[in-house]
């Protein structure tokens, strides 16, 4: 997958009914998860790669975003601890993909 490609996928989840905004909205699907993840596990850089400023404004804000999201989800009955691990899997992808400090 292109850097584009990615970052057009990102834009999408984070629009009106894309993943993100349904599950500002309480509404978790494990299915459509996956997905997101399969996006962010196909962001590749290499150690000298210069990085589209858009790549990184839309994944970083992600772990805290999901983990304010927690109640929201418990709120409208869905699955406290699927939507945890789910949460914890972001946050793994994310150091694999982009490294920690």
């Amino acid at each position: 997958m292109t850097i584009a490609a990615i970052i057009e996928q990102l834009e999408t989840e984070w629009d009106e009914n894309g993943f993100f905004d349904r599950v500002r909205n309480g509404d978790y699907h494990a299915v459509r998860g996956q997905a997101v993840l399969t996006v962010l596990r196909a962001i590749k850089i290499g150690d000298e790669d210069v990085v589209p400023k858009r790549l990184v404004s839309l994944p970083w804000y992600l772990p805290s975003f999901l983990s304010w999201q927690s109640e929201r989800i418990a709120e409208k009955g869905g699955d406290r601890a699927a939507y945890k691990r789910f949460v914890t899997e972001v946050e793994i992808t994310l150091e694999n993909v982009l490294g920690v400090p």
